[in-house]
């Protein structure tokens, strides 16, 4: 009994002495801290589940999608692609030098991977690039110009990737 008297002693002295517009602050602080010890908590939970179930559904309401390797040619067909790029390049005028090859294979999913310096004028590059869009699996990975000597039209290095699928281990090469 002595604390709280004590305690409303303290009050009507700090009242006396401030006024009576501490006490709503007070109260207002008083409110700030519940909703922050117990009603904020509670809401955040409450959000936490309902982001979990929109979740679900979504989850379970997805199509299955098929493995992204699937729309790639087979190997067999990769070899093909690589030749009639070549055929293209002539196709369109283009002098190729030289090629390097690459072959990489990782899970179902490999790539050929061709670097070829090719010489013709800019038109003819541009057309053949374009052409080449055409072959399945083909994707263009890197595009290099330069002016060539007087008359000689342009040197392009480009890098091709044929990418390809390996079914069965029998694809693979040693």
């Amino acid at each position: 009994m002595m604390q709280w008297n004590a305690l409303r002693w303290r009050l009507e002295v700090l009242a006396v002495r401030h006024g009576l517009w501490m006490l709503p602050g007070a109260a207002l602080l008083l409110c700030a801290l519940l909703a922050w010890l117990w009603w904020l908590p509670s809401q955040e939970a409450a959000l936490r589940d309902t982001l979990a179930m929109r979740v679900n559904e979504q989850a379970t309401a997805s199509v299955p999608v098929a493995a992204p390797h699937s729309a790639l040619p087979p190997a067999a067909r990769a070899d093909a692609a690589l030749q009639r790029l070549f055929a293209l390049a002539a196709e369109h005028g283009l002098t190729i030098a030289q090629a390097d090859y690459r072959r990489q294979e990782t899970g179902h999913v490999g790539r050929w991977q061709v670097q070829m310096p090719a010489t013709g004028t800019y038109p003819q590059v541009r057309r053949f690039l374009r052409a080449a869009q055409a072959i399945p699996g083909l994707s263009l990975d890197e595009v290099g110009i330069h002016r060539a000597p007087v008359g000689a039209g342009v040197e392009a290095r480009l890098l091709f990737s044929v990418w390809f699928t390996l079914d069965s281990p029998a694809e693979k090469a040693p």
